[in-house]
């Protein structure tokens, strides 16, 4: 029901879904922006913002008007036919193992710059030291994960700002390209990656209670005040550092700023890969337990050592697993909500969350869209690569 006051759980709602959004695609951006150019990364910020916040709208409002709890692939299964089942698990694991592998790349890197000129030691140390912690709090379950979560997301948030105030005088045009045809599909897996929280939507729902406007109100914020940091926060770093940019963004900024904010920053960066880790886990163990019928300790392994294992087997390019994980799983995952989106514009009263729904031709164009960029990574990664 809509409600005329927010909810108890509102703030804790926005926390997780702003924790779960800005991740390691954020740190992945500033690096393929510098190669593509600002034309290019406006371009896609405007055009995928809007869709997936559309997107965001279509998982939520699935959520609201079905009776139990799923996630996509037992949604897929009930609206678009058991054939989708088997697609969309792969889609969703490919995209989420993904994710919690790249949380797991990144977080070694940023404490190894952090804490090896005292202590020494590997980013392999240090990732599977902050592994095995996020590990346990994941096993404890999502009210540990939100009350966490809303603490983390208030410190994430000054990260930008602290790097912009810091490194203000560092920045210059110079370091700027506006175009570089031969790069411009580059951000599309990265850019598609970072703002992409339908990952979150469950757990936002179950906070919520499946309160309506709240649920509505929740996404508006979680969706754009993360496009708002992700422009700030690649501007800045982008402006410092320019071609020596690096694939995880700080460590560039910290060869310019050799000072107490890279310190900071990378320990702002360390609790938005935290915060991440812990969505993404919550979301492998749901898909597993409330569609498969796995169990729940089960579940909980398989979320959070697939990732580990791919880790420690030397799966560890960055960019390259953002990319991937964005064009193809959030791709995916993408059109199948569509196409449900398009089963309830048929139904009497299902689109709870909407005012105003795209025609077939719109959403035939994001469909395509989609589809292109699957295509299109496939045979770079693949083939041409």
């Amino acid at each position: 029901m809509l409600t005329s006051s927010r909810h108890k759980n509102y703030y804790k709602a926005i926390a997780v879904m702003v924790g779960y959004i800005i991740g390691v695609g954020m740190f992945g951006l500033p690096f393929v922006v510098a190669k593509a150019g600002l034309l290019t990364f406006f371009g896609f910020l405007l055009f995928l913002g809007p869709i997936q916040y559309f997107l965001h709208l279509v998982y939520a409002n699935i959520i609201c008007v079905s009776g139990t709890s799923r996630r996509l692939p037992g949604y897929a299964t009930e609206y678009l036919g058991k054939k989708y089942k088997i697609f969309v698990l792969i889609a969703k694991m490919t995209g989420n193992f993904g994710g919690l592998l790249a949380y797991i790349i990144i977080t070694g890197i940023f404490l190894h710059e952090l804490f090896s000129p005292y202590f020494g030691g590997s980013e392999f140390v240090y990732a599977s030291v902050l592994f095995a912690l996020e590990a346990v709090v994941v096993y404890f379950g999502i009210g540990m994960i939100a009350k966490v979560e809303l603490v983390l997301t208030a410190f994430l948030l000054l990260m930008p700002a602290l790097i912009a105030w810091k490194g203000w005088g560092e920045i210059s045009a110079v370091n700027y390209s506006l175009l570089d045809w031969k790069y411009i599909l580059l951000p599309y897996g990265v850019m598609l990656f970072s703002l992409d929280g339908n990952g979150s939507m469950p757990i936002i729902s179950k906070l919520l209670d499946r309160d309506r406007k709240s649920i509505k109100s929740v996404i508006r914020i979680g969706t754009f005040l993360p496009v708002v940091v992700i422009i700030i926060f690649t501007l800045v770093i982008v402006g410092i550092s320019g071609s020596a940019t690096t694939e995880d963004a700080l460590v560039g900024v910290k060869q310019v700023l050799n000072d107490g904010v890279v310190f900071f920053s990378l320990i702002f960066g360390v609790l938005t890969m935290i915060t991440s880790f812990f969505g993404v886990s919550e979301s492998v163990k749901e898909i597993l337990n409330w569609d498969y019928g796995v169990g729940k300790k089960l579940s909980w392994a398989i979320a959070v050592f697939v990732p580990y294992l791919m880790y420690i087997t030397g799966a560890r390019n960055l960019v390259d697993v953002i990319g991937f994980v964005g064009s193809i799983g959030s791709g995916f995952c993408g059109i199948v909500l569509i196409l449900i989106f398009r089963k309830l514009q048929k139904q009497e009263g299902k689109l709870v969350l909407f005012d105003r729904q795209p025609g077939n031709f719109i959403t035939s164009f994001f469909i395509l869209m989609f589809l292109g960029g699957i295509v299109y990574n496939l045979i770079y990664y693949f083939i041409v690569k």
